[in-house]
């Protein structure tokens, strides 16, 4: 019985996703790698076959949610024009979704102690946070496109991620409520 903990599927993203859980709820510091066996119901030694320690577990986690994050973005605006205000807001919606379908991934990668970093330009940054990115190349390809001055482009960007960001933390809040759909709403934040 002991060796069918050993075929849990997918041990790797099932340890990434409870430890993802477990800094939510109580923080870093207490994680363990240890305890992310026992939640996820695997012998303590069987993590150690993924993740040498807490930390290459914590970077891993991170990484995990970073490109499934990148993912989502380049995966909405494929194939549209990137000079089209239009892909922005298809970006923002893609934004929000990703994080309404994982709002457990909103707060381990931007309110823990090692969120992502980011370097806000519309400049290419070697090891940028690859989300931030895709807003980044999309706001430069529409600041090319019409004209605009880099610092205005740079300003827009900030307010549109600003926006989609403060829209996403509002939507996944379990203490903020609407009188309305968040969704009818949404149809209107871009203008």
């Amino acid at each position: 019985m002991e060796k069918d903990k050993y075929h849990h599927g997918n041990l790797k993203n099932a340890l990434i996703e409870k430890a993802i859980e477990l800094v939510n709820n109580v923080g870093e510091d207490s994680l363990s790698i240890r305890k992310v066996a026992g939640a996820c119901g695997v012998t303590y030694a069987a993590p150690y076959a993924h993740f040498k320690s807490k930390e290459e577990l914590l970077l891993a986690c991170r990484e995990y949610v970073s490109q499934q994050f990148a993912n989502r973005l380049t995966n909405a605006i494929a194939g549209m024009d990137t000079t089209r205000p239009e892909t922005l807001n298809v970006l923002g919606n893609a934004y929000i979704a990703f994080f309404k379908q994982h709002p457990a991934y909103y707060d381990f990668i931007f309110n823990t102690k090692e969120a992502c970093k980011m370097v806000l330009t519309l400049d290419e940054v070697t090891g940028n946070y690859p989300p931030f990115e895709v807003f980044r190349k999309v706001c430069l390809a529409l600041t090319e496109a019409y004209g605009i001055p880099k610092e205005e482009g740079l300003a827009r960007l900030i307010r549109c991620w600003s926006l989609v960001h403060g829209a996403t933390a509002l939507i996944i809040s379990p203490n903020v409520r609407l009188d309305g759909d968040w969704d009818e709403y949404l149809k209107t934040l871009y203008r």
